[in-house]
């Protein structure tokens, strides 16, 4: 069926909520499972070497943040008994760098779960990162709610 799922989390709750199900379907596919956590990066680009500096420490406090956020899911899906990648990385854009990694590791499938229903304005002004991989993935999406 699969051979490899790409499970991108954002640290919510909500991300980590379809833990069991990826599990069941990665053994039911023999498939690996790729994690996937993007942090964010600096707001702002400065000529200033302090201001550089204290953006440099924000990046790497968003990435140790995100590790973190999928060690607890790696250790689970091990323990399951599947092969299990993490992949951190640091992008404005979550959605195409989730497509990225799915197309770098050779996913077939991405499982996501979704923020849930938003009102007009939240979407206009914060656009839906699940839809935003569904429209550009060249690989099934599945969405969780």
């Amino acid at each position: 069926m699969f051979t490899s799922i790409l499970w991108p989390v954002d640290g919510s709750s909500r991300s980590f909520a379809p833990l069991q199900k990826v599990i069941d379907l990665a053994r039911l596919s023999h498939a690996r499972v790729v994690i996937l956590s993007v942090a964010e990066p600096r707001l702002f680009q400065s000529q200033d070497p302090r201001a550089r500096h204290d953006g440099a420490v924000v990046e790497a406090e968003h990435a140790h943040a995100a590790r973190r956020d999928i060690e607890q899911l790696h250790h689970a899906v091990r323990q399951a008994g599947l092969a299990c990648d993490d992949v951190v990385t640091i992008s404005p854009l979550p959605s195409a760098e989730i497509v990225r990694t799915a197309a770098q590791h050779d996913c077939d499938l991405i499982v996501m779960a979704s923020r849930g229903n938003l009102g007009v304005i939240d979407t206009l002004l914060h656009p839906s990162c699940t839809l935003e991989v569904i429209a550009s993935s060249k690989v099934p999406v599945l969405v969780f709610t």
